[in-house]
């Protein structure tokens, strides 16, 4: 009777170490993989939109070659125009439906966006060959790619927005085949209309975190 009983509970924890093993191999990465799909956005996914927020800064983007193409930000151009523009504070919300960003610049100047989630999005991972590793499990290149309309600006932001003005927001980061908040440790924002072009991007809290983690100590 007692070997039956040990025999019982061996097979338990056998059972149960093989379905963790199972569990934990279902989010596994493998080398070599590269997959892009677009999906309707579950309510799974909505949840982490919630638990990724934005960092404290958005870094204007511009180079050489597009200033004179960037347009639509009012106020804010008259600003680094004459040598004062430094990148904009950011404080975002998300309460489900919607991403609401406030930009405010350095000199005083507000504006903001309000950009509706839209039904799908596209996902890409990516495993970005390292020759030096000799892993092998990936850890993938993550993006979440967000297209849809602005449905409003305000402030410095407002006079861009003429309808239809689109926007393109995409979340970055790395892990494995199991999508978590803490894995986008960056974010990009394009805007594009007839008033508008420009993009901001940044780090998330995530991606802050992070970075403070690496800052050797003084």
């Amino acid at each position: 009777m007692k070997n039956q009983l040990l025999l019982t509970a061996l097979a338990v924890v056998m059972i149960a170490a093989s379905a963790s093993s199972t569990f934990a191999c279902a989010c596994c990465a493998d080398r070599g993989t590269y997959s892009v799909w677009t999906n309707a956005i579950r309510d799974y996914e909505n949840e982490l939109f919630k638990d990724i927020k934005f960092g404290k800064v958005a870094e204007f983007y511009m180079t050489e070659a597009n200033s004179e193409d960037t347009h639509g930000l009012g106020a804010l151009e008259k600003e680094w125009s004459t040598g004062v523009f430094e990148n904009p504070d950011l404080v975002d919300a998300y309460p489900g439906n919607a991403w609401k960003l406030d930009f405010r610049s350095r000199g005083g100047l507000k504006g903001g966006l309000l950009l509706p989630r839209p039904i799908r999005m596209t996902t890409r991972r990516v495993d970005i060959p390292d020759n030096k590793s000799t892993s092998t499990e990936a850890v993938l290149y993550k993006e979440w790619i967000l297209k849809g309309t602005v449905r409003s600006g305000s402030g410095f932001l407002r006079a861009g927005v003429a309808s239809p003005t689109s926007f393109t927001l995409i979340f970055q980061g790395h892990g494995n085949n199991c999508d978590n908040a803490d894995d986008f440790t960056n974010w990009r924002l394009e805007i594009s209309g007839k008033r508008a072009i420009y993009a901001f991007f940044g780090k998330t809290e995530a991606g802050e975190k992070e970075a403070a983690d690496l800052t050797p100590a003084s």
